[in-house]
């Protein structure tokens, strides 16, 4: 991703939306954690949502029903699937990623740096994190209970919301590095 534009108005512009609202904290160190409240309805000829390639991971918390296919460069797109309410896509964008939505579209979409989950394992003393184990339409409870607790962020007073952002986003990134981590060393 280029400099020019801060990583939620970036997600928000490959979404192909104007109305989408971001928190960004730095919890740690250098990394920024990004949380982008998108919602659009897409239309059967819309283009698809594009993703360039970079150095972090997408979780997309489903805030209504969502169809969507995969769409990939060296074969046929998927098939439409129907994401529930709820659930959750963790994704890399190590290599870019690309989708069609249908229909309504509404969504909490974390950017998550892969230089965040180095510094939180240096933090907790913990081994690094090599990798994410990606994820399509499955439930997550605690990712859910983080969104609706960050929902209302959003609209909160600058002072307040950095002060509860930085430890929603530790517990967050926790939580995927921990359930969803893959690392060459063991514990």
């Amino acid at each position: 991703m280029s400099e020019a534009l801060p990583v939620g108005e970036k997600i928000a512009d490959y979404f192909g939306t104007n109305n989408a609202r971001s928190l960004v904290t730095r919890p740690l160190r250098r990394a920024e954690l990004s949380i982008t409240h998108l919602w659009r309805t897409y239309e059967d000829d819309d283009r698809p949502v594009m993703l360039p390639a970079d150095d972090a991971f997408l979780v997309v918390l489903y805030l209504t029903d969502v169809e969507h296919r995969d769409i990939w460069p060296d074969r046929p797109p998927a098939p439409l699937k129907l994401y529930p309410k709820g659930s959750i896509c963790l994704i890399s964008l190590r290599q870019g990623a690309a989708i069609a939505i249908r229909g309504s579209f509404e969504a909490l979409v974390f950017h998550i740096p892969r230089q965040h989950l180095a510094e939180l394992a240096d933090e907790a003393g913990e081994p690094r994190v090599d990798d994410l184990a990606i994820c399509r339409g499955i439930e997550d409870r605690t990712v859910r209970d983080i969104g609706a607790a960050l929902m209302p962020l959003f609209d909160m007073a600058d002072d307040v919301r950095d002060r509860l952002l930085v430890h929603v986003a530790l517990a967050f990134n926790a939580h995927i590095a921990q359930r969803y981590g893959r690392s060459r060393h063991r514990h």
